[in-house]
């Protein structure tokens, strides 16, 4: 108890004094275990995203042309502009790259939403998920519109692409609609056991969370507003919880 007091005042979370217990322990405890990420041997071994409305908006099927125009903003997600297409005047130049992708004419731009940059930024230099494996499983109606915007940044010199170990994007040959087929494809191409994948999903197409989680055991988090960063962390929470309860 007074491990988890102390814990809980460094991070802000508790604001009383002495040695009771706070009277809001539990929901103080849930939002610990949201910042906190799991020790490494609870991690998953591969982070699997969805594309369209998870990762970025809008979805490519709705645009009018290609995608194939670069635009240039700040990548931190804590100080840009929550607008694509304006740059922070504040912007350091360090912090400057492609943080979206327009389509000709003055079309619209497909740009990450900031809690998807914010997680992928956690995971690129957070050496923490070292050893985490990034992968995209998309049934995208226009993979090359989507293979487009993987040229988005992260970090300055280090796109979507670069962080991406494996991508199944569109729903022709091998692939469907239903994305059993891509993790079929992503276990074969990765060695990975489906028990080691943790799965982000919009799923406002369809639960394809629960479709993988009920078909092969994936766990999976759903990301109806796009990805943002406490469901990343919930995320992660479900794939410990649940491997701590596998047998050993």
């Amino acid at each position: 108890l007074a491990q988890f007091v102390k814990i809980s005042r460094q991070c802000g979370l508790v604001t009383t004094t002495g040695d009771h217990p706070p009277n809001n322990m539990a929901s103080n405890l849930q939002k610990l275990c949201q910042t906190v990420p799991p020790p490494s041997s609870l991690l998953p071994k591969m982070i699997v995203f969805d594309l369209d409305d998870c990762l970025w908006t809008p979805e490519v099927f709705t645009l009018p042309s290609p995608p194939s125009i670069p635009v240039r903003g700040d990548l931190n997600p804590s100080t840009s502009s929550s607008a694509p297409h304006r740059q922070n005047p504040k912007s350091s130049p360090a912090e400057e790259g492609i943080i979206g992708m327009r389509c000709a004419g003055g079309g619209p731009t497909v740009h990450l939403f900031p809690g998807a940059r914010a997680t992928l930024r956690e995971l690129v230099l957070n050496s923490h998920y070292a050893d985490v494996t990034v992968a995209l499983a998309s049934s995208s109606l226009e993979p090359d519109y989507s293979h487009m915007c993987l040229d988005i940044e992260i970090v300055p010199g280090m796109s979507l692409m670069d962080v991406v170990s494996y991508a199944q994007i569109g729903r022709t040959g091998r692939l469907s609609p239903r994305k059993t087929s891509h993790f079929g494809l992503l276990r074969e191409e990765s060695g990975f056991s489906f028990e080691e994948m943790l799965f982000f999903d919009d799923c406002n197409w369809g639960d394809h969370v629960a479709d993988l989680e009920n078909a092969l055991g994936v766990v999976g988090q759903r990301t109806p507003r796009g990805l943002q960063l406490s469901e990343f962390y919930e995320g992660l929470e479900k794939y410990r919880i649940r491997a701590q309860e596998r047998p050993l």
